[in-house]
């Protein structure tokens, strides 16, 4: 049985995604920040598959509480999927130093962190880190969503590099376009307007992902 750590696991795709990778017979650490009440649910149906921890992702101490726990625990990774995000959408003039922060400090700092302390023995393992990105990161600009796209840039990067650190790991983004979510924030009677990947299509992509031999690679997932 694989190890996986899902960071954001309490709702949207990481929810569905904790689901499906636990109907697989997948070990998933179910990594929350606020709302438990849905990964409790799941580990009360597959107490042996899974263990829940919290954490703010955004405060370095706390990633390496996690570290720390794993070890105890005498668990090793085979597969990280950096899925916890948050955005901040607004005009440019309410934008400042502390809205960037608030967002690369979970978007792109914390999978930066998450892979330089877990990259060793997944490259050991031979297993797989899978980056949740967006597609508004190639040509889709907009001043609203600055801090968010930007970040997952970064993000980008950020596994390309890793790649290239560590060789015998599968390290690999997926820019997903629109995905239904509570992150969008979007009135029902305008949904009917944007094609959205579903959360099915978003989670069998993040399967052949993890069982992927490529690396490096930034794939696009589009209606």
């Amino acid at each position: 049985m694989k190890n996986v750590l899902l960071s954001g696991a309490s709702g949207g795709l990481g929810l569905h995604l904790a689901k499906k990778l636990l109907e697989e017979n997948y070990f998933v650490i179910l990594h929350y920040y606020q709302n438990a009440s849905e990964v409790l649910k799941l580990h009360q149906e597959y107490p042996d598959q899974t263990i829940c921890i919290q954490a703010d992702l955004r405060n370095e101490e706390e990633i390496y509480k996690i570290q720390k726990f794993l070890k105890n625990k005498n668990i090793f990774l085979d597969v990280l999927i950096n899925n916890a995000a948050i955005d901040h959408v607004s005009d440019l003039d309410k934008k400042d130093f502390s809205t960037f922060l608030n967002v690369f400090s979970l978007n792109t700092l914390a999978p930066f962190l998450l892979m330089k302390l877990f990259g060793n023995e997944i490259n050991e393992r031979s297993g797989a880190i899978v980056n949740i990105s967006s597609d508004n990161t190639l040509d889709k600009y907009d001043p609203r969503t600055m801090e968010y796209d930007v970040s997952k840039s970064g993000l980008n990067i950020l596994a390309k590099d890793f790649a290239l650190e560590y060789q015998n790991a599968h390290i690999n983004t997926l820019l997903f376009g629109w995905l239904d979510t509570p992150m969008n924030d979007i009135p029902e009677d305008m949904k009917k307007f944007i094609s959205f990947v579903s959360l099915d299509r978003a989670v069998d992509e993040i399967l052949k992902m993890i069982n992927s031999k490529e690396t490096g690679k930034v794939k696009v997932i589009q209606k």
